[in-house]
């Protein structure tokens, strides 16, 4: 297949429902890898509040404590697994992730948090670039965009059930014990998975395969052979600059809404939860089969069409920290699902599809290094140190207007994103990778 369509649709039928049930795991997964990592940020005030830590410092709790080690451990495990067993990495990293999780029950202070946050992250980046390497051998293109829409839909069903669930325990039983009761299943479910998933065959989709070399290649190697895609570049910039608004808001959206708005937790969990979950599943599902259609005639429109719903979800954000009263906030979780639900997941598929199969788990941990590090880790943490430094003029608002500032660094994320468009399928068919589909 060239960078310009599908090619021939009758060289692979459609995936057999081992298949899907193989997504369907990994989605499971997922879905509490992100309750593990998401559940402090609807408990941050409570936190704080008990641990006597500052925005900042809460910042770091909920972004570089968990992200920089999860993106720095993503790209070793990685290139592990583009040469290892995929489904025993992620089973691993499950029962890690868990154990920290339930750790983090027990920490007396903000460093001790900090330390099991760290083991969260670490734990956790053994999930991602396997469990997309493994679907993009179990789906071929033209239907690649609908399974990894399903780890689109974990994101989040992991956090609205981390927010209501979180903010419902919370409210009952204190902080603590919600890590027990979000860490505990996780254990249960990776045991499950290293029972019923198998390993597929590196490639089964690739109509042409590529040479086998970069498997066997060191990792310096293969960042080299990475870094020469400059459009792959471009997208992995533009896509943490996208993230870093969406998690300054995703990491502080709660205690803004109990400081601004004098909304308690249960208030969150019951009412500003369900529409923002309703509405963000209902995006990414269509998002996953909106980029299936697109990506028969042209490669490269998902991506373009990503970066429109990055600069329109932005946009809602940063009218949700303005707006003066809750019931409109309410009302902009609607259109803020809807778009923001969808517009990062071109971005996961279009690494799958441009890569060749054994870069493809080390690419992805490369593309989440840098979201990770920039988008993830410092999104919240940026927001959190401006809301100290705000504090002397804006007072209690002063969460407020450190949200709308580090909101708007998304812009420019939309704009990269659209410059990486024009060509990253064309070199990647310049470089023999073609695709049934």
């Amino acid at each position: 297949m060239n960078g310009q369509g599908a090619g021939d649709k009758k060289s692979v039928a459609k995936p057999g429902g081992y298949a899907w049930y193989v997504a369907g795991m990994l989605f499971v997964i997922y879905l509490f890898n992100y309750i593990d990592r998401s559940v402090l940020n609807v408990l941050s005030q409570l936190v704080k509040e008990d641990l006597r830590a500052s925005d900042t410092i809460m910042g770091f709790l909920v972004g570089p404590a968990f992200a920089v080690f999860y993106a720095l451990a993503g790209i070793p495990i990685a290139r592990y697994a583009d040469r290892a067993s995929r489904i025993r990495i992620i089973v691993v990293g499950c029962i890690v992730w868990s154990g920290f999780t339930i750790a983090t029950a027990y920490a007396q202070t903000w460093q001790q948090l900090a330390f099991f946050r760290v083991g969260v992250g670490i734990g956790e980046a053994a999930f991602l670039a396997p469990a997309y390497s493994i679907l993009a051998d179990y789906f071929p293109v033209l239907y690649r965009a609908r399974a990894l829409s399903l780890l689109g839909l974990a994101v989040y069903f992991g956090q609205v059930t981390g927010m209501v669930t979180g903010a419902m325990l919370g409210a009952a039983l204190g902080w603590r014990d919600v890590f027990i009761y979000a860490g505990a299943p996780g254990i249960v479910v990776a045991l499950l998975a290293y029972l019923t998933v198998r390993e597929p065959e590196r490639g089964a989709m690739e109509a042409s395969r590529v040479s086998a070399d970069t498997a066997r290649a060191d990792l310096a190697t293969a960042l080299r052979a990475l870094w020469a895609y400059r459009s792959f570049r471009n997208l992995c910039l533009g896509t943490a600059l996208g993230v870093f608004g969406g998690q300054a808001f995703a990491g502080w959206s709660a205690p803004f809404l109990m400081r601004s708005h004098g909304v308690d937790l249960q208030a969150i969990g019951t009412v500003f939860a369900p529409p923002y979950l309703l509405s963000a599943l209902a995006g990414t599902i269509i998002a996953g089969f909106v980029a299936d259609r697109l990506v028969r005639r042209d490669l490269n429109a998902p991506v373009r069409a990503s970066s429109y719903a990055l600069t329109f979800a932005t946009a809602c954000l940063c009218l949700a920290c303005w707006v003066p009263s809750f019931g409109a906030i309410v009302l902009l979780t609607v259109p803020m699902g809807l778009v923001g639900g969808g517009w990062i997941l071109p971005m996961q598929t279009t690494t799958q599809n441009a890569l060749p199969p054994d870069l493809r788990a080390t690419g992805t941990a490369v593309f989440w290094f840098v979201v990770n590090l920039m988008g993830i880790a410092m999104g919240p943490w940026f927001a959190g140190m401006l809301s100290d430094l705000f504090a002397v003029r804006f007072g209690n608002e002063s969460l407020r207007y450190g949200l709308l500032v580090a909101i708007a660094v998304s812009f420019l994320g939309a704009l990269i994103i659209h410059r990486a468009a024009r060509s990253l399928h064309a070199e990647a068919a310049a470089r023999g990778i073609r695709h049934q589909v």
